[in-house]
């Protein structure tokens, strides 16, 4: 109850007061800014993923993809004296085996994978099903040219308008399709699959309220239920809780 908070508004959409952390990672846009800017090509975009790379070897700190990159994702090290950035976790991909931070999300908030072109949409790929299909996940600053490969589901508590500004103009449809995602069980199965396993899901589907991922080969790497199964146990006397009278108690196996 924020009524009796200085500077809430009742009755409206959005609190007055709201906080927004937006963890940001280096985007390894398609047209990245760094590469372009450096100039002693010390930086490169690997053609077999498109991750973005620094060669240390070649770099000679001028800084110039620090003041490029409007992400700010490269960092110059002061004790090295040359740029360094986020490297994709690129000998984890090589495994076969998702990200570091991907991985390490206690809230199971990310999923790595591999996005198509627009015009070879596969809808079995989760990135193809989130970004080009439902577009419920959408590129940060999209309007600034780069066409950044990380994509965000946007909260559902911020200002649409401030969401806008960051995400572009699908950002009202994607929050009312991740508001609904329960009656979406293709779209609820693969949010349930984030964080669910180290390996990289290439394709998915939901059948008989189970979200199945599945390995480059066909193969069966994780399955999760939709809803997990729930039991009443009763108790061996009624008791009185709240004012109310219980005589058992739910649990999840």
């Amino acid at each position: 109850d924020l009524s009796d908070v200085p500077g809430h508004v009742p009755d409206t959409p959005h609190s007055m007061m709201w906080m927004y952390y937006l963890q940001r990672i280096c985007n390894h846009c398609t047209y990245p800014a760094c590469v372009a800017a450096c100039p002693r090509d010390a930086i490169y975009k690997r053609p077999e993923d498109g991750i973005v790379l620094v060669d240390q070897t070649r770099c000679r700190g001028y800084q110039e993809c620090l003041t490029a990159c409007p992400y700010k994702k490269t960092m110059f090290n002061l004790e090295t004296r040359v740029s360094e950035k986020c490297i994709g976790c690129f000998p984890k991909l090589e495994e076969g085996l998702q990200t570091q931070c991907t991985t390490a999300c206690i809230g199971r908030l990310r999923l790595t994978d591999y996005l198509s072109r627009p015009d070879d949409v596969d809808p079995r790929k989760p990135a193809d099903f989130l970004v080009h299909v439902r577009k419920i996940a959408l590129p940060l600053y999209p309007q600034l040219g780069l066409e950044p490969n990380v994509y965000y589901i946007p909260p559902i508590h911020v200002p649409v308008p401030f969401l806008e500004q960051m995400f572009g103009p699908g950002v009202e449809r994607a929050i009312e399709m991740y508001r609904n995602a329960k009656d979406d069980p293709e779209l609820l199965g693969l949010l349930m699959l984030f964080g669910s396993t180290e390996r990289i899901i290439h394709t998915f589907d939901v059948t008989g309220g189970v979200a199945r991922g599945y390995d480059e080969d066909g193969g069966e790497i994780v399955a999760v239920p939709l809803r997990e199964p729930s039991f009443v146990r009763p108790l061996e006397f009624a008791t009185e809780i709240k004012g109310e009278q219980v005589t058992g108690y739910r649990h999840n196996t």
